[in-house]
């Protein structure tokens, strides 16, 4: 992967947290700017404990955070069945976001997960923040080919996975990564 022309870093991260006086609520992990990065059209990795505690990873489509500060996670069923499985048994759930141009990445923990089917609206996100994911991937240079197939959303093969986001983590690569989202 090109290096980032404009790479983020860790400590810029924290820095505009300390900052930032906007939230969703009391008792919520995220700002309002965190939920609209992670709504951004960036890249949704999934993770669960599947049986045996067995760690399984997948891709998002797209995220949506709710009113009630619940954030619903859009995927693939075909591509995802193990993960549908283990949050309908109550697995806790991590989902990083990644923007590919800088590389900045945020990671969610959460608990309380269901699934269900999405919304009209959920299915214009995953179009819409698919979309910007691919155009994340052709300006570092990935060819078109590889972006449409890995960006491709199937909308009536969609599942939305809600949970209660419980802790948020810098996962940009640098010195300080990994450190707890706190306001």
């Amino acid at each position: 992967m090109p290096r980032a022309q404009r790479p983020h870093s860790p400590e810029a991260e924290l820095a505009a947290l300390s900052a930032c006086t906007d939230d969703l609520g009391a008792g919520s992990v995220l700002s309002a700017e965190l939920a609209e990065f992670c709504q951004s059209g960036v890249s949704v990795i999934i993770a669960v404990g599947g049986r045996g505690n067995v760690p399984l990873s997948g891709q998002g489509c797209a995220c949506r955070v709710l009113e009630d500060g619940r954030m619903r996670i859009l995927l693939l069923r075909r591509s995802n069945d193990a993960i549908i499985a283990a949050a309908d048994q109550d697995a806790p759930i991590a989902v990083t976001f990644s923007q590919p141009l800088t590389h900045r990445s945020i990671q969610i923990k959460g608990i309380n997960p269901a699934t269900g089917e999405p919304t009209l609206s959920d299915r214009q996100a995953a179009v819409e923040q698919s979309a910007g994911l691919e155009q994340e991937l052709r300006d570092v240079d990935y060819a078109r080919r590889f972006t449409e197939a890995y960006c491709a959303v199937d909308v009536d093969d969609l599942v939305a996975l809600d949970f209660d986001p419980v802790a948020a983590f810098v996962q940009t690569p640098g010195p300080g990564a990994g450190a707890e989202l706190r306001k």
